[in-house]
């Protein structure tokens, strides 16, 4: 116990337990949740489309993402604004913001030379 560690704070903290002798508790803590807000969501759309367009994600990906209900987002924006609706509202974005392709290109690093060393004693014994 150190000095300022009280005795409440000591009775009420948490068993100290290792992950692997722990019970399984139900659900994934690290599992994202998407809940609905209030807002705009042509904002949204916005955000959206400019950050998957910044990963190079171009029109027709995200309308294969938009109809599954894993995008929940995006899915619910196609819900609202309808197929057409939304591919005019994405490619309205992207015309303005650009997608982002890249190239990945591997080279054959250069062949190494060998170099031609004097030899150490040689050189030792010059400067002595």
């Amino acid at each position: 116990m150190t000095d300022s560690t009280t005795p409440e704070q000591i009775e009420n903290s948490a068993p100290k337990v290792h992950p692997s002798t722990r019970q399984l508790e139900s659900g994934d803590p690290l599992e994202l949740l998407a809940h609905e807000v209030e807002g705009d969501p042509e904002l949204m759309l916005r955000l959206i489309v400019e950050e998957f367009a910044r990963m190079g994600v171009g029109t027709d990906t995200m309308m294969q993402w938009a109809r599954q209900p894993f995008y929940v987002g995006l899915h619910g924006l196609w819900r609202l604004y309808g197929e057409d609706g939304l591919r005019q509202r994405i490619q309205m974005v992207t015309d303005s913001c650009g997608i982002m392709r890249f190239t990945h290109k591997e080279m054959t690093p250069p062949p190494l030379v060998p170099l031609d060393l004097p030899d150490p004693e040689r050189v030792t014994k010059r400067h002595a």
